[in-house]
């Protein structure tokens, strides 16, 4: 699981409703997290300290901002995977009006 930044989330000048997650497997290799992010919701502020690749489980649109200030769109598609490299600090927030559902794997051990 990422490394959440309170600070950060705290300090969002709009306080968007933080997404559910649900941890599925955490061992000494891997985590794999569901998350489930309503329209409008956020992550809120983490950091990943490994590697990882997002599943995505439907469609929709996440806003994705970075610690270096960049942002990006992902449109979401069913059964699409996105390999991320770590470490990544982030918030990822629902623009879509519908439910994101993704699974995430982290690599803890090469």
């Amino acid at each position: 699981m990422s490394i959440k930044l309170k600070d950060k989330i705290e300090s969002d000048p709009v306080m968007r409703p933080i997404a559910s997650y649900k941890t599925l497997l955490d061992d000494e290799k891997t985590c794999i997290t569901l998350f489930t992010i309503k329209p409008g919701e956020q992550t809120g502020w983490h950091r990943h300290e490994y590697d990882y690749v997002a599943l995505q489980q439907s469609e929709g649109r996440l806003h994705l901002d970075y610690a270096d200030g960049t942002s990006l769109d992902i449109d979401y598609s069913p059964g699409k995977a996105l390999p991320v490299k770590a470490p990544v600090e982030h918030n990822a927030i629902n623009v879509g009006d519908v439910d994101i559902i993704a699974l995430e794997i982290e690599y803890k051990a090469g």
